[in-house]
């Protein structure tokens, strides 16, 4: 460890971020606790690293996420802003400026990213083509790997492979294939995340071997035997306290002894195990049944007290040894050992099949010239690996000499593969290396994603003896209040342990309160609200009373009682504290967020929110496809694709669109009771004796139906986008949803639909029914499509899942649905993949149709639900730990008794940590919460039986907190209550109308109303314009779009600059062109970023383009049409040489404002009015010289190769006010002359001086 520098008196760091931001000499592992400053920390020590010498280009540092890197960026950028300014560092000042003109080409970015890069520099060393296209959209990602499955699939059928069929029979069901197509695809994405794909896929069937004792493999020493031993020794520990519970009293003498019994049971079961005597487990087991427990009648009630609480302790280990008796030993031994055999033959063949997808789907990518994010990793990969004949490998070479330092943001999210990216990037020197991580496993919640927090554990362990590394802790909370931070460490100092959750939350990982400056506020206390769902309270509705109040689900509730609640928090006004004023005010609706472990219930949401008057804003909604606008355009989709499906198409007669009633629908079905609903319909239409009703009836359906086939025919020969188009344009679809609440949100959607169709169809992809079906399979899948932005409101309530909500802060939290049980499907397909431990099935006898459940599916499955715990557990942590001041939270129960039940099973448990038993049963996070709260004092308010095991930590710890229970009449009470407080916006009432003296003196109103304003030009004026629109300011007054004022008593008029073309529909285009406009921005966004150190190049060109579109800064079909060759031909010019020369002194895409008088602006605008106007613009570039400074723009009208004088002169015209402005407000920001002004035609590489 190097010295460091001498912290002073007065630093804002402390100690800890001192170390991280100067340590050096080794790797680093920074585990920085949530609010503990990591950003800061990490920025600060780029900072160091520039002021000792180091370039920024000269380090690369990888975020999670786009939005992490351009975040990062900015804010080294205004550090480095800052040094400049900063009079001490006077003498690095040149050295802090050249680290601005270096940092657009910085390697600040996510990991993808930066493999674009090395694929693009080193492509050769593995011989791939470098043209391809980045595969970003999930969409495009997900029809490709069907499209290759299928034609595996098709081929296979043709083939008739027995192997094939028997695979089909094992993982699907007798209705279709699908469920072997998920498990290829799934098998497929999760061995991606390995450095060797081929080789994890290989080694599947490792653990199915049986020509050895099961005893002496890996899997029973690193999986079965601690699972068992671990069972057996809490089984005892749980008896032997009954034991003491039981003993001495007479009248539970039988209970004792039967406890006895199972305690001896147990004991043998551990000894054989301890003997590896698997066969005595199970026999001992077989023969083994449980008694029934034995309760005295006449005992007294302490005496009932003390055999229930023994027998909870004794079902517990009764359920477990169940379990095992009905699980993993379920049969002989050697039955075990022959379904492994059996097993191991279908390992081997979903390994063979998943490694020929991946060759079918390499093939469809490569036919498009498409990489996907995985293929950008194994690509890099390959590269750093790819050795010379001497044993060099090139590029990993070149990177480890080239970076002093490799950062990484969030290491805990990392995986294996990204892994073996980096250490090949990094200093191979133990002693000098150059890894600094930053991190914190316990809000490690990618594991969709295949992040693998494991690594950060290791490295957690491996660095605390500072052998390969050094760890330092950042454990202070700076973000929140000390009520967040000791209920945080209340519950997760009892929850969190290596066992259940893959981490001990000892004193090092404990929340520390990091800001103190907070004032008291009582308001501020953690209260946990719940919602009784089945209350048996609810008041009776009399008759003729009008049913206002509805709830028909726990998650409404909770979602009510949220509402009363912020009602509550604004009537009271709760006082937010703002640490940068450092002073107290009210609480607004922005202050407060709503997390939610899904977006299932985001409409609900929306929905009663509105109905309680409070202004709400869901982030990333994803409920698209439930919207109902979307729900009836899909239906509508479907009927047009197949009539004869009756839920779609009944649902587009009650729609809308055609707009039938119940009794209509009705109606049209007795007419042909029985069949297709499209055969009544057609049946209504035909039939001829009918009442003057049914005939406005039948009108309806014969011009429907006439529709119908007019689009099933447009359908089948023109393109999905259009014609969904003209389903907007005949049904007015649009027009209708603009007048209904949401209204710009519903058409947005609509919008979205159509946009959605023209993606689809751009990926080469044909047909209503391909449309609809991936729809279809997108849903089944649980994916939905975001809902199209609208308008972000400003002071809103805004709700996000608890991963949306990672990173980020807010005064007030509430978290929902806390009782929402844990997703434990995974665990119960016919198959489970582990990182470690590969791959185990359930295996099914072809003759005695038996499923059976292999032992290495059984083990693996308990390894997964144990990863699955530990990873809910963190999303509880990012949780609690988002809240600044307040913490909320909520869920619900069937009664208050179910959930003291449920919470209280632990409460007599002596230990600090909870029983493994109880947090592995546990359902829900709610269920965590509540276990954690019943043993501390504050408990006894909510409980009054409540006789917890005194635990000294948790008796004496400073967490406070209130549990509320509402049932069904309590919580419209409630509500009733906050709705009655007189709302913003009154109504005068009758006793407030003006009486007869009050009367106002209407002459000086109608003066005032007459009254001529002295300014009036100036209100009809813009007070702000862009140069590009006021760039015609000195062409013939002729050719102007500007009207002019007349200010006699006509139509008044507006003094603005307009373009009088306008943009053609998208709508009105056969297929989506790229405008001239698109091309002209992208290519100034390349101008921009380019860097003018080097002389450009078309794979340089190519190289950063290709990573302009990777983060979306361009659109891929505008990168196709970008003339990269005019770029190249204008460097190659005289003033193209000119600036790669002075590229260290040139400023491009400077932005200005300038205040001009508004008559030198407008024609006929009075030139005794002094308004002034701001004009706004963004010069392309400048530099200096020594006689001068030197203003050029860029421009990419076309223009043909051979133009005359004249042509280009139209064209200059053009551009010569808009360069006017600029170089008056350049002259004026810069105070000195401007020497030349150039306009560059980029098309036929003209430079014209102005």
């Amino acid at each position: 460890m190097q010295t460091l520098p001498i912290r002073p008196a007065n630093s804002r760091f402390t100690d800890k971020q001192w170390q991280s931001i100067y340590d050096s000499g080794s790797n680093l592992l920074i585990s920085a606790s949530a609010g503990s400053g990591k950003t800061t920390v990490l920025v600060k020590r780029v900072i160091e690293k520039i002021k000792s010498g180091v370039n920024v280009d000269e380090l690369l540092i990888v975020t999670f996420t786009e939005a992490a890197a351009r975040e990062m960026k900015e804010r080294i950028e205004v550090a480095i802003q800052e040094a400049i300014n900063d009079e001490e560092l006077a003498a690095q000042k040149h050295h802090f400026v050249e680290q601005l003109s270096l940092l657009p080409m910085a390697n600040i970015s996510t990991l993808h990213a930066f493999c674009l890069r090395v694929i693009r520099k080193y492509y050769y060393l593995i011989e791939i083509d470098p043209v391809f296209r980045p595969l970003t959209d999930e969409t495009e990602t997900i029809l490709l790997k069907e499209d290759a499955w299928n034609d595996l699939r098709e081929s296979l059928y043709e083939e008739e492979a027995d192997w094939f069929y028997e695979l089909v029979e094992n993982f699907s069901s007798d209705r279709n294939d699908d469920g072997l197509t998920t498990l290829i695809i799934a098998l497929y994405h999760f061995s991606r995340s390995h450095p060797n794909p081929d080789e994890w896929l290989a080694s599947l069937a490792t653990h199915y071997d049986t020509t050895q004792p099961f005893t002496s493999g890996e899997m029973y020493r690193e999986l079965f035997y601690p699972l068992l031993s671990q069972m057996f020794e809490e089984s005892l520990i749980a008896l032997k306290d009954a034991m003491i519970l039981l003993e001495g009293e007479e009248s539970l003498a039988k209970p004792l002894d039967l406890v006895r019994q199972e305690y001896a049971l147990v004991e043998s079961l551990m000894n054989s195990l301890r003997g590896n005597d698997i066969n005595t487990v199970y026999q001992l087991l077989a023969s083994f049944t449980f008694a029934r427990w034995s309760s005295p009648r006449k005992a007294e009630e302490a005496v009932k007290e003390v055999n229930q609480e023994a027998k909870v302790l004794r079902d517990t280990v009764k359920e477990r040894l169940e379990d095992l008796k009905t699980g993993i030993f379920a049969h002989e031994p050697e039955q075990i050992s022959y379904v492994m055999q059996e097993a191991q033959v279908y390992v081997r063949k979903v390994a063979s099949l998943t490694n020929a997808f991946a060759d079918s789907y390499r093939q469809k990518k490569a036919e498009k010239k498409l990489v996907d994010f995985n293929d950008l990793e194994h690509m890099t990969l390959a590269i750093l690996q790819k050795e010379d004949e001497n044993g060099v490998a090139e590029a990993s070479r070149f990177y480890r000499q080239k970076f002093k330092e490799v950062m990484v943001d969030e290491y805990q999210d990392v995986n294996r593969l990204q892994e073996a990216i980096l250490t090949r990037v990094t200093s191979e020197e133990v002693e000098n290396g150059n890894l600094f991580m930053v991190g914190d496993v316990k809000q490690s919640i990618y594991g969709f994603r295949l992040a693998d927090p494991t690594l950060f554990i290791e490295k957690y362990e491996a660095f605390a003896n500072e052998t390969s590394g050094r760890r330092i802790i950042l454990a202070e909370n700076f973000r929140s209040r000390a009520e967040v931070i000791d209920f945080t460490n209340l519950i997760f100092k009892q929850l969190m342990n290596r066992e259940v959750g893959q981490l001990e939350y000892d004193s090092a990982a404990e929340l520390q309160n990091g800001f103190k400056d907070f004032p008291e506020n009582p308001a501020c206390q953690t209260e946990v609200l719940i919602f009784e769902n089945k209350s048996e309270t609810k008041t009776e509705v009399e008759e003729g009373e009008e049913v206002d109040f509805t709830i028909d689900s726990g998650v409404e509730g909770e979602i009510l009682l949220i509402a009363s609640k912020i009602k509550q928090m604004k009537q009271e006004g709760m006082l937010i504290y703002d640490k940068k004023k450092k002073s107290s005010r009210p609480i607004e609706y922005s202050d407060i967020v709503i997390l939610s472990p899904t977006k299932k219930n985001n409409l609900l949401l929306v929905d009663r929110f509105a109905e309680e008057g409070i202004p709400i804003y869901v982030n990333d909604a994803q409920n698209y496809f439930q919207a109902t606008e979307v729900r009836i355009m899909m239906s509508l989709l479907t009927i047009i694709d197949n009539p004869y499906q009756d839920i779609p198409l009944v649902s587009v007669l009650r729609s809308p669109i055609v707009g039938l009633k119940e009794n209509e629908l009705s109606t049209i079905r007795l007419k042909r009771p029985f069949g297709y609903y499209y055969d009544a319909l057609q049946a209504y239409i035909r039939v001829q004796d009918l009442t003057e009703e049914e005939h406005v009836l039948q009108e309806k359906l014969k011009a429907f139906h006439q529709r119908l086939v007019e689009w099933r025919v447009q359908a089948r020969r023109g393109m999905l986008s259009d014609l969904i188009w003209q389903i907007y344009q005949e049904t007015h679809l649009l027009d209708y949803v603009g007048g209904l609440p949401s209204a710009k949100q519903r058409q947005a959607n609509l919008h979205a639909l159509y946009e959605r169709a023209e993606v689809y169809e751009k990926m080469s992809y044909r047909g209503l029914f391909q449309f609809v079906r991936f729809i279809e399979k997108m849903q089944e899948k649980d994916k939905d499509l975001a809902e199209a932005t609208t308008e972000v409101p400003t002071d809103a309530v805004k709700v996000m899942t608890i991963h949306g909500s990672k990173g980020l802060e807010f005064p007030v939290v509430f978290v929902m649905d806390l009782n929402k049980r844990f997703n434990k499907m995974d665990l119960r397909t016919h198959y489970i993949f582990d990182e470690t431990w590969g791959m185990g099935i359930k295996w099914t006898d072809s003759f005695t149709r038996i499923r059976y459940e292999s032992l290495p599916y059984q083990l693996i499955s308990a390894v997964r639900e144990r990863k699955l715990l530990a990873e809910e557990m963190r999303k509880l942590y990012v949780a609690l730990t988002r809240a600044e001041e307040k913490l909320i939270l909520v869920g619900s129960y069937d009664s208050k008794d179910q959930a003291l039940k449920k919470w209280g099973q632990t409460v007599t448990s002596s230990r600090l940590v909870l029983p493994d038993t109880a947090r592995l049963s546990a359902n829900s996070l709610m269920d965590w919460i509540g276990m954690g709260l019943m043993r501390h004092p504050d408990a006894d308010s909510f409980n009054e039986d409540n006789e917890p095991a005194k635990v000294t930590w948790i008796m004496e710890h400073p967490a406070r907190f209130t549990v509320s229970f509402y049932d069904y009449d309590t919580l419209r009470t409630l509500l009733s209550d906050t709705r009655q407080v007189t709302p913003a916006h009154t109504t005068i009432s009758d006793s407030d109308s003006m009486s007869e003296e009050n009367q106002p003196d209407w002459q000086v109103i109608l003066d005032k109303l007459e009254a001529t304003y002295d300014y009036d030009a100036a209100t009809k004026t813009a007070s702000y314009q862009s140069v590009s629109e006021i760039k015609r300011v000195f062409e013939d007054p002729d050719d102007r779009d500007l009207l002019t004022l007349d200010l006699a008593d006509k139509p008044v008029h507006r003094y603005r600059y307009t373009n009088k073309e306008l943009a053609r529909p998208r709508f009105f285009e056969q297929e989506q062109t790229v405008s001239a406009a698109e091309i002209g921005t992208a290519m100034h966004l390349l101008l921009q970023r380019l860097s003018l150190a080097n002389q450009p190049t078309l794979s340089s060109l190519e190289a950063l383009t290709s990573e302009l579109v990777l983060t979306g800064a361009i659109d891929t079909q505008v990168a196709k049409k970008m003339p990269l060759s005019q770029i190249i031909s204008f460097f190659e010019s005289e003033f193209g040489r000119e600036l790669l020369i002075n590229h260290q002194v040139v400023k491009r895409e400077q932005p200005f404002s300038m205040m001009m008088p508004a008559y030198e602006i407008f024609a006929d605008y009075p030139q005794t009015d002094d308004s002034q106007l701001l004009i706004h613009g963004i010069i392309d570039g400048y530099f200096k010289t020594e006689t001068g400074v030197v203003l050029y723009d860029f421009k990419t009208d076309y223009l043909p190769e051979n133009a005359s004088d004249e042509v280009i002169e139209r064209v200059v015209k053009k551009y010569r006010g808009q360069m006017y402005l600029y170089r008056k407000a350049l002259e004026h920001a810069l105070k000195e002359p401007v020497k030349a002004v150039k306009l560059v035609l980029l098309s036929i590489n003209h430079v014209v001086d102005l």
